[in-house]
């Protein structure tokens, strides 16, 4: 059984993740599957600052057989006592299935003064690869490019 690869978009919540989904896939709030050339991604929207126990149940009984590439949003909680658990958890599964690469919005979309905090950033390099996003207040559709670049260059 080989790892599949997983692009995941990370910010806090509200943080604008949803809408680079959004943006990524011409304005729907729904498709779930993305072309990349020949390379079918399926797209897992609801974050676990939306839905936590819901993304821990998604992301035990992935395949990564079946969904050999996953698109998927995170909020890092680490410095939350309460949801940090919930946040292990799905990276530990994840990590077993999937080779893991971090899109971080270092910035959020509405306040561009609030940041994720370093010490976030550098947790989630002991899961996988990271890239930060560092332009403030940019458009969706931007974020959207360059997160559609990273993922081509990692695929």
């Amino acid at each position: 059984m080989s790892k599949g690869k997983a692009f995941i978009v990370v910010g806090q919540a509200d943080w604008g993740k949803s809408e680079t989904l959004k943006a990524l896939t011409k304005g729907s709030r729904h498709k779930q599957k993305w072309d990349i050339g020949k390379v079918e991604v399926f797209i897992r929207r609801m974050s676990n600052d939306d839905q936590e126990k819901e993304l821990e149940d998604f992301v035990g009984d992935l395949d990564q057989n079946k969904t050999p590439y996953l698109v998927a949003t995170l909020c890092p909680t680490f410095n939350n006592e309460d949801k940090r658990p919930a946040l292990l958890r799905i990276l530990a599964v994840l990590k077993k299935k999937y080779n893991l690469f971090f899109f971080v919005l270092r910035h959020q979309g509405k306040n561009p003064d609030a940041t994720i905090p370093p010490d976030e950033i550098v947790k989630l390099e002991g899961y996988g690869s990271v890239h930060v996003f560092k332009p403030k207040g940019e458009k969706a559709g931007v974020i959207a490019r360059a997160f559609q670049v990273f993922v081509i260059q990692n695929t």
